[in-house]
């Protein structure tokens, strides 16, 4: 009986976990396919380059604020149908970007396509903890973000090969393509939602959820941390456009294979936690590459600063903060999710609005810092990862979590 129930729990793993894998791909594949147009995307749009990476600013804005609208929405109503609408608005947002005619419309479609699909990345972080409970979620989310990693690793190379053959706007059609496939795929899910959570939150004030959340010292630990780390990547991601191709000289699609390499090496440390993760508990996992991560991009800024050897210091150390990055994902929203099960869409909003509000703000300070080096990438991955580090260590992690 017991190997019967396993085989089925497998089956379930291999028909639901590449679906949600390809929800959770929705930041990297409208943000990642774009990077390395964003020069020539300035250039037609006459827009400079700070503009340009406001573009991206607006985009994480946009996904931080619409996970509060879309995880609420799905703790009350079922997973599926605020799923399938934002979906269908992301779409929307999408064919607006590719009609854009200057830099602010872009910024305000780029924000529509973003509150949209986030929806994807949220709901399906809630359905994984909803279909397998508070354990198994973990190495249930490091399978989905080895799914994900797809997306970044190939994503730049194919933004590069579209950008060569039609022009930024066909890179955005290639994303509604994309939006309309996650769609079809909704159609094959279940609701994971059980029906009891959905009565009780009715029930309550849509953010009573949220607010029960930040009562909780150990959630706020486990968001706070994974968002600060999140702060750095986003720091990675808007800046290496301009750093590698706008510094080095690099072309796009090297730009792309560079990016491509990074992506490999986190997915190979997101794969040792899946394994690992189930002996080892998420927290040491997680304070494991919370300490990697400070170490790695303090030697990146004193470098930076203190030495100049060119590109493969640059190269070397990004490449070793994007690996040690796989020890920090899965565990931090695993953590944050573990004592809510009731509010899971919720636990999941909040913690993604944490992370790319984190990447909203690095994105401003880097057109506040830039001056055409990576100094102001390098500063500003290394305090968000100083600031992981102490919020790690501050927050009690033993502290009780409130009644609900």
């Amino acid at each position: 009986m017991r190997g019967e129930e396993g085989r089925a729990e497998r089956r379930s793993e291999f028909l639901m976990l590449p679906v949600l894998g390809l929800f959770m791909m929705a930041a990297p594949v409208s943000t990642d396919t774009i990077l390395p147009a964003l020069m020539t995307l300035s250039r037609e749009l006459n827009a400079t380059p700070g503009q340009a990476q406001l573009t991206l600013s607006y985009f994480f804005l946009g996904f931080a604020l619409g996970q509060l609208v879309w995880g609420a929405l799905s703790d009350r109503f079922g997973r599926r149908r605020p799923l399938a609408a934002g979906i269908l608005l992301y779409v929307a947002g999408t064919v607006g970007c590719a009609l854009s005619g200057d830099i602010q419309q872009m910024m305000s479609f780029r924000f529509v396509q973003a509150f949209g699909g986030c929806a994807m990345p949220v709901i399906a972080q809630a359905m994984a903890r909803d279909y397998f409970g508070r354990e198994g979620s973990a190495r249930a989310l490091s399978i989905m973000m080895l799914v994900m990693a797809l997306a970044p690793a190939l994503a730049p190379l194919i933004g590069a090969k579209i950008l060569a053959i039609a022009g930024w706007k066909a890179i955005f059609c290639v994303l509604g393509g994309y939006g309309i496939a996650a769609l079809v795929f909704l159609r094959w899910m279940p609701e994971t939602r059980p029906a009891e959570f959905r009565h009780a939150a009715r029930r309550q004030h849509i953010a009573h959820g949220y607010w029960m959340l930040l009562r909780d010292p150990s959630y706020l630990r486990y968001a706070l941390t994974g968002a600060a780390i999140s702060g750095a990547a986003f720091a990675y991601i808007t800046g290496t456009p301009f750093v590698y191709i706008g510094y080095f000289g690099i072309d796009p699609v090297g730009y792309g294979m560079l990016f491509a390499l990074n992506i490999v090496g986190m997915s190979a440390l997101t794969l040792v936690n899946s394994r690992v993760v189930l002996k080892q508990g998420h927290d040491r996992m997680l304070t494991i590459g919370v300490f990697s991560c400070v170490a790695i991009t303090l030697i990146f800024a004193v470098q930076q600063y203190r030495f100049e050897y060119g590109i493969v210091p640059v190269i070397v150390l990004l490449f070793c903060f994007m690996t040690v990055r796989g020890l920090v994902g899965a565990n931090a929203v695993a953590g944050a999710m573990a004592d809510h099960p009731e509010r899971a869409g919720a636990a999941s909003a909040l913690t993604g609005c944490l992370q790319f509000g984190a990447g909203y703000v690095s994105g401003l300070a880097l057109n506040w810092l830039h001056d055409g080096t990576p100094r102001a990438m390098a500063t500003i991955m290394a305090g968000f990862c100083v600031l992981a580090l102490i919020i790690l260590k501050a927050l009690d992690p033993g502290a009780p979590v409130p009644e609900h």
